[in-house]
């Protein structure tokens, strides 16, 4: 039970699309067009279902599989007011050189990305640097954690459709506040792997009087950060 004389906290539901095209196996034209399959819709329409609480805010990635996931839970609470925000995946590489591939034509690009770890490097004109996504994740927290976002219902909540790689650098950043780009590029492969967010699967943060905090467990694993301090 909150304290009278404490603020009143807003659940932050972050939740991962549900099972697209290339999740299954199949090639999409590109990362941006990428749709869900029927498993994917029939995980979105659970989603909604379930959800216990009253959405004050509906937050969508830009991308397609993000806004379909979304879409249950839009026609069950459609007076909720609805933002597309740049909480998209990590577009880290070209896309210009990977139309129409499958997630394991693209796995020995993928390797060859993160073994660089380099957070500067950009693939090409339309790909994005480590540093830029990392960028991206602190400014999506900083929105989240404005007051004016926060609710006075204690069933409230706001609901954020996005992806498994932009959680996993909301809750890296969260913990590890005072790492470089560079270490938490280092470590962010490994943690993302010990942790896999699964298609639908969700994490929870807490708005309180301007801070957002992880809540319930922070990862699945104990989890060593390798560079820099353990979190606080």
């Amino acid at each position: 039970m909150t304290d009278a004389g404490s603020p009143l906290a807003t659940r932050i539901i972050l939740v991962r699309h549900g099972q697209s095209v290339t999740n299954a196996g199949g090639r999409a034209a590109d990362q941006v067009s990428n749709p869900l399959t029927e498993l994917g819709r029939a995980q979105a329409r659970q989603f909604a279902e379930r959800l216990d609480c009253k959405p004050t805010l509906i937050v969508t990635s830009p991308f397609l599989r993000a806004q379909q996931t979304s879409e249950p839970l839009r026609l069950r609470f459609p007076d909720v007011p609805v933002e597309q925000w740049a909480v998209q995946e990590f577009s880290f590489l070209n896309p210009a050189l990977h139309r129409g591939t499958s997630e394991l034509d693209r796995e020995s690009h993928v390797v060859a990305y993160w073994q660089r770890e380099d957070p500067e490097y950009v693939d090409g004109s339309d790909a994005e640097s480590f540093s830029l996504f990392v960028d991206r994740t602190r400014e999506a927290i900083r929105r989240l954690a404005d007051r004016r976002l926060a609710t006075r219902d204690a069933a409230g909540c706001i609901v954020v459709f996005t992806h498994g790689f932009f959680m996993q650098a909301i809750r890296m950043v969260l913990l590890f506040p005072n790492a470089s780009d560079a270490e938490l590029m280092a470590n962010f492969q490994r943690f993302h792997l010990l942790n896999i967010i699964q298609n639908i699967g969700s994490i929870e943060l807490e708005l309180r009087d301007g801070r957002i905090q992880l809540i319930g467990p922070a990862h699945q694993t104990d989890f060593t950060f390798q560079g820099a301090k353990s979190h606080v």
